[in-house]
């Protein structure tokens, strides 16, 4: 019997390009798919692991009913209802003795690519009374969020991508990873395609990262500094700016509050000295400075391996600076940033948001006394919230598409405190490392099981774009909604869950596409056209332009070098990373195979399946090492066996390997977990706690014989 086949219209979400897709369905199942050219953003373009959509939906690991982990700690079906209320008993246990600080929520990245869990987890955990909220933002890019609150924030908006004469990308590889910006619509969809087309256009390209990746040999000038110091490196490119006069002095004048202080607290930051530290020629730091600042539009982005790397609050903060005074933000009378099309519009203006340090006011951890930045602790310190003995220790924790015990730093501590939990809960479609420690496992629908829409995404879409997607394929019985769960869990904890304005019913809920139509109710497209719109709707300039500063706005201003900012400074320029002992630098890269730790175990979609740790071949050379060999890398933080490969796209010193590998099962084929090497003691960032996660010093050596490790 032939099977019954259709074509049907969706959008991906593993990451945030969110590319048009088409799916072949055949019995039920996607049995093909292929990017949609009639997507007006992402015109056809899919990645590897997007084509391996099928795969993630129907593979065999796919967790198809919730699990409860034995007496014997292996894992068992449980039907979800009665998974709600067992661990809705067991958190009402845990508050009762403990208080409502013993309850944590860990928000991974996943979960925001899909448009009702990241509201819908957060009005459960308010009413948990806890302030234990953590994160994958402050993994990998809260350095972006302490920058706001030291230096403030101008309120007119970015340049944009589409009209830029020059751009610079730091730490971010995005012809790789999809991610080119800060939400600024910088090279995400399609990007070789729109980087080529803007290199046409006239646009200069500058790409700063210690290896020459795939966006950095698109580019019209590379700078490849020696890894974790591209704090000096900005540095340096602030002096020439600043020295040569080639700042923008009115925006300065009106917006800047201490552009002199910037100027001493850089002067001595030569090219020279910058040559020496960074390993960057003066006459390419030079050219770099130049070529940024004679633009007349664009902007200095960055992505995780700044934020992830030592001095990373430095680091941002210059970028930021670099970007304020060469003046990279709209005017007044402008056309607005006007990409919310679901999502409320903020009025544009010109003014400044004052540094508020909020940080220094907010919910405060017994861990180092760290301080919550909007709303969350960082996650460099949730191992020792759960491990720390103390009154309110984390004894509950709760996962939502995320898989910390990867992610985190410190991988034995990490672990530690995973299996130390009184109670541990995951969402997650397959049993990822945080998975298998934890107490129950809720099995959610994946992204072509369930209606969604592009909300949370549209900062990161180069026009104003929205599109809808009912459920592609009918999800297993047991399965459930992420969002489902946590209102069933609301509710089986007599908490009520207060969604977009209204407070929900648990006995009679709403649909997923009610509760979407709700969460675009402020935008300026009807629901009902973006339903009727297939291949997504563009919805048009809106008209709206940067309005005057108020009164009050007026009158603020940017901060530029702050005392602690320049104490960073100082210490930057004075660090030694490497030593005798640990003579190379491990960088974290990514590949487009993966998500983190999403798509590792998809058969044959990773190349090899593992995570070998390259070096430049004359490296390996001077290691008397060859390509394919098995060698030890030790840091401070612990050791680990990996295969070495040659690769010259690398710098001398340098070692290469892929975040979130490896797994907690002995038998487990997914590769090493490079967080063995990197840990919470050495070069913890002041303010997030930010621990350095690249960039980390470490010896390489051929493997002593299994007999002998």
């Amino acid at each position: 019997m032939r099977p019954v086949t259709s074509r049907r219209t969706s959008f991906c979400r593993l990451c945030a390009s969110s590319c048009g897709v088409l799916l072949d369905v055949e019995d039920g199942r996607i049995a093909r798919v292929l990017g949609d050219a009639h997507h007006p953003i992402s015109g056809g373009y899919t990645c590897p692991k997007g084509r391996r959509g099928g795969d993630l939906v129907h593979g065999p690991d796919r967790l198809t009913t919730s699990m409860r982990r034995t007496a014997a700690g292996t894992h068992e079906p449980v039907p979800v209802a009665r998974a709600v209320t067992d661990i809705a008993e067991r958190l009402r246990t845990i508050v009762d003795r403990h208080g409502p600080e013993a309850v944590a929520l860990f928000m991974g990245t996943q979960q925001n690519f899909a448009a009702l869990t990241p509201p819908m987890a957060r009005a459960w955990f308010r009413g948990t009374g806890s302030h234990k909220l953590f994160s994958t933002m402050t993994i990998d890019q809260s350095a972006k969020w302490v920058v706001a609150e030291r230096m403030g924030t101008y309120l007119g908006g970015r340049h944009r991508f589409e009209d830029a004469d020059v751009w610079l990308l730091a730490g971010t590889n995005p012809v790789v990873s999809g991610n080119g910006g800060d939400g600024d619509g910088a090279v995400v969809q399609n990007p070789s395609v729109t980087l080529r087309a803007a290199r046409e256009r006239g646009l200069r390209l500058i790409v700063v990262d210690p290896r020459r990746t795939e966006t950095a040999a698109l580019a019209d000038l590379h700078l490849a500094p020696r890894p974790g110091t591209d704090a000096v490196l900005f540095a340096g490119l602030l002096h020439v700016v600043l020295t040569e006069h080639l700042h923008d002095a009115d925006f300065c004048r009106r917006y800047t509050a201490d552009v002199a202080g910037l100027v001493d607290a850089v002067a001595a930051v030569t090219p020279a000295v910058v040559q020496r530290i960074c390993g960057v020629s003066s006459d390419e730091v030079t050219a770099a400075a130049r070529m940024f600042a004679r633009g007349t539009r664009g902007m200095a982005t960055t992505g995780t391996g700044l934020c992830m790397g030592p001095h990373s609050n430095l680091a941002e903060h210059l970028v930021a600076a670099l970007n304020v005074v060469c003046g990279r933000y709209l005017r007044e009378g402008e056309r607005a940033d006007d990409r919310a099309v679901l999502t409320r519009r903020v009025p544009a203006r010109a003014e400044v948001a004052p540094p508020t340090r909020a940080y220094e006011h907010g919910f405060r951890s017994r861990i180092g006394g760290v301080r919550a930045i909007r709303g969350e602790l960082p996650s460099g310190i949730l191992a020792d919230e759960i491990l720390e003995p103390g009154p309110d220790r984390v004894r509950a924790l709760i996962v939502s598409g995320g898989n910390p015990a990867a992610a985190l730093p410190d991988r034995g501590k990490a672990l530690r405190a995973m299996r130390s939990l009184d109670l541990l809960v995951c969402v997650d479609t397959r049993m990822s490392d945080t998975a298998r420690l934890a107490h129950y496992v809720i099995a959610p629908t994946t992204m072509y099981e369930r209606a969604d829409h592009t909300a949370i995404m549209e900062p990161f879409f180069p026009r104003p774009f929205a599109q809808f997607t009912p459920a592609v394929v009918t999800p297993p019985p047991g399965v459930v909604d992420d969002w489902q769960f946590f209102l069933d869990l609301a509710a089986a904890s007599g908490q009520p869950v207060k969604f977009a304005g209204r407070i929900l019913d648990p006995a009679s809920p709403p649909t997923s596409e009610q509760l979407l139509a709700m969460t675009a109710e402020r935008g300026r497209v009807a629901f009902p056209d973006l339903v009727a719109a297939p291949h997504g709707y563009l919805a048009g300039a809106s008209g709206a332009v940067v309005c005057p500063a108020t009164e009050e706005g007026a009158g603020h201003r940017l901060t530029l070098m702050p005392d602690d900012v320049r104490a960073e400074l100082h210490a930057a320029l004075t660090d030694m990373s490497v030593t005798e002992r640990y003579p190379l630098l491990l960088t974290v890269r990514r590949i487009r195979e993966a998500v983190n730790s999403t798509g590792i175990r998809v058969p044959g979609l990773v190349p090899g399946g593992t995570n070998p740790a390259s070096l430049h071949p004359d490296d390996l050379a001077t290691l008397e090492i060859t390509d394919g060999q098995v060698v030890t890398l030790r840091s401070a933080s612990g050791r680990l066996r990996a295969t070495a490969r040659a690769d010259r796209t690398l710098a001398r010193g340098t070692v290469s390997m892929t975040h979130c590998f490896g797994s907690v099962d002995p038998q487990g084929d997914a590769g090493v977990n490079v967080n063995v090497l990197t840990g919470t003691g050495a070069g913890v960032q002041a303010i997030n706690a930010m621990p350095t996660m690249t960039a980390v010093p470490v010896a390489v050596e051929p493997a002593a014989s299994e007999e002998d490790a």
